[in-house]
């Protein structure tokens, strides 16, 4: 017999961790941003959920499963840890990357042993961050509700640093592991990995992950206004040829750090999917967990928006990238035909 102890049947969790919440709690409520004090990776990751079940007469090993159906069909294996006992003989097994504002039901198997059915739903927290071994700064732009009432889907874009392991000689690299690769393959499924550093460009020909990913180079000498001159408006556009594509989805789009040029693109995506302004700012912000940046302290934002407001008046942040994309001739009609893509 299996009997499940955690979580409760019907249980709220969320994806943030406790740090991550504080953060994003005084975000909202104006307080200044210092750095936050975490020196590794893992701090931009999302919370472990941890599930404990007993066991009584039934054979190790055993399986957990985790789906959006309650038949399991298809059964979704989240970034669950080894399955591990306590020296009290209780089973647990910790799970992560779970989608924001969902029910996920789960239950635990050994051979013909199945153990009853519990459900749990997702906080609909406005960060989704991602564990990837080892990418950190990774999440999904998707969960956000948008002024307008819509959600954004998730599963579909992804942002990040790079992931290979080689990336610099003469810095401390690490990249995706065997196992960050299996995520990034088999639990999101990405299928199109958007490379913006220039110093990347003719350094490789295809994704680190492999030949199942296309690999794409857009060459961003600098971020935000450094990209809006003829060289950065070339490259723009080779970007929204992947983003334009729906067959190109998942799509995962990183510089280095996932901080600049990341950090801008997203902020151009944000405009396009109509995110509110404390979205977009929230989002870029967020990368203090893993390299500090302030929207507040940043003068190249406050420069591009201050161009923006000049050439097109006031307008929420949303809405001066786009007029600014239309105004450089990027189709309004394709631009629209990606936000309601990715929205549901």
């Amino acid at each position: 017999m299996i009997t499940l102890l955690s979580p409760a049947d019907g249980a709220e969790i969320s994806v943030l961790t406790k740090e991550q919440r504080r953060f994003i709690n005084e975000f909202r409520d104006g307080l200044p941003k210092g750095p936050v004090s975490f020196i590794t990776g893992e701090s931009s990751w999302p919370a472990a959920t941890l599930f404990k079940w007993t066991s009584e007469g039934v054979p190790v090993p055993h399986r957990i499963e985790v789906s959006e159906s309650e038949d399991f069909e298809p059964c979704r294996y989240v970034n669950l840890t080894r399955v591990s006992q306590s020296q009290d003989g209780e089973f647990f097994s910790a799970g992560r990357n779970f989608m924001t504002g969902k029910r996920y039901f789960w239950r635990v198997t050994s051979g013909e042993v199945v153990s009853e059915t519990r459900s749990f739903t997702t906080a609909h927290d406005p960060i989704r961050p991602i564990a990837a071994d080892f990418s950190p700064n990774f999440r999904d732009l998707g969960g956000k509700i948008t002024p307008d009432g819509r959600r954004i889907k998730q599963g579909l874009l992804y942002r990040g640093t790079y992931s290979e392991q080689d990336c610099y000689e003469d810095v401390d690299n690490q990249g995706l592991t065997d196992r960050g690769k299996e995520t990034f393959l088999n639990e999101l499924g990405i299928r199109s990995q958007i490379d913006l550093r220039h110093e990347a460009e003719g350094r490789y020909e295809k994704s680190p992950v492999g030949d199942a990913v296309r690999y794409v180079q857009v060459s961003f000498d600098a971020p935000f206004g450094g990209t809006f001159n003829d060289r950065g408006l070339g490259q723009m556009k080779k970007a929204f040829e992947v983003l334009f594509d729906e067959s190109a989805y998942p799509v995962y789009y990183h510089c280095h750090t996932g901080a600049d040029r990341t950090g801008f693109l997203s902020i151009v995506i944000g405009g396009i999917l109509g995110f509110s302004d404390s979205d977009i700012m929230l989002d870029y912000n967020f990368t203090c967990f893993h390299e500090y940046r302030n929207w507040r302290e940043c003068c190249d934002l406050k420069d591009y928006f201050a161009y923006l407001r000049e050439c097109f008046g006031e307008h929420s942040l949303s809405e001066l990238v786009m007029l600014h994309l239309t105004n450089w001739g990027i189709p309004e009609e394709k631009l629209l035909k990606m936000r309601e893509f990715l929205s549901e």
